[in-house]
């Protein structure tokens, strides 16, 4: 399929994961993608898959809380393509600590990933679109935890709510320059669920156990796949979502319909 033929993408966090899921979809979709995460490794390995699938791909070492590396990223990516059309805001962080006993440090650390990286993203993203003027498209990673509460979860649920509303204020504030901005609000994925379960219980059983229990509530009874979240970013960024802006898409099966 070609639906995103000669667009130009920057995916952040794209390493690996639900970002990585869309840089090899987006890729395949004719874009040029470009890759972005701190882990040279995982960023040199999407982009050799994808160069050797007969896509286009570059991977730019990039750290999504500094205004200097996203000039340089942005820089790099116009001398490379042209032009910029979509950015993915994909990058984020993880807390999973109650209110007492997370630090102010690990508060604004979390922030600092999932928040201030998309913010940036956002006013960057913007400026690159800005210079050929025919605006474009920029999807915002959020979750969920924007949309209901959760214990334990307060870091990542103000700064996943933060994001949530940067979108609505950005599809308000650029629509005239028809720059969209939609966030993605996924449940659980399965790319990072075990991680996840293990670093609430060490023990492997009670990890086990907890998504099972978990999953009992998820009507679709399964976790998401990093290649269902993908389409959506696909759908985004293509000209199939042209009138689509500040909108909030979830994909959880069910999970907070209940």
């Amino acid at each position: 399929m070609t639906s995103l033929l000669n667009k130009n993408v920057i995916v952040t966090g794209g390493g690996r994961g639900i970002g990585k899921a869309a840089c090899h979809l987006l890729s395949k979709e004719g874009a040029n993608v470009v890759i972005t995460c701190r882990t040279k490794e995982e960023g040199l390995a999407v982009e050799k898959e994808i160069l050797d699938s007969r896509g286009s791909g570059k991977y730019i070492s990039h750290d999504v809380t500094s205004e200097e590396s996203w000039k340089n990223l942005i820089n790099q990516t116009i001398k490379q393509f042209g032009r910029i059309d979509s950015v993915v805001n994909n990058a984020g962080g993880y807390n999973f600590e109650s209110i007492s006993e997370c630090s102010l440090e690990n508060f604004q650390k979390l922030l600092r990933t999932s928040l201030n990286g998309c913010f940036l993203g956002l006013k960057f993203g913007t400026e690159a679109i800005r210079k050929h003027g025919e605006g474009g498209s920029i999807v915002m990673m959020s979750s969920i935890l924007a949309k209901v509460g959760a214990p334990n979860y307060s870091a990542l649920s103000a700064a996943h709510g933060g994001v949530k509303l940067l979108a609505k204020a950005g599809a308000c504030e650029l629509g005239p320059e028809k720059i969209r901005v939609n966030s993605i609000h996924p449940g659980l994925v399965d790319t990072y669920s075990d991680e996840l379960f293990a670093e609430i219980y060490p023990d492997a059983t009670e990890s086990l156990e907890l998504q099972k229990e978990i999953i009992k509530d998820i009507p679709f009874n399964r976790l998401a796949s990093p290649e269902e979240v993908a389409e959506t970013i696909r759908f985004l960024v293509s000209d199939e979502s042209i009138f689509m802006t500040g909108a909030e898409l979830t994909i959880d099966g069910g999970m907070i319909a209940k």
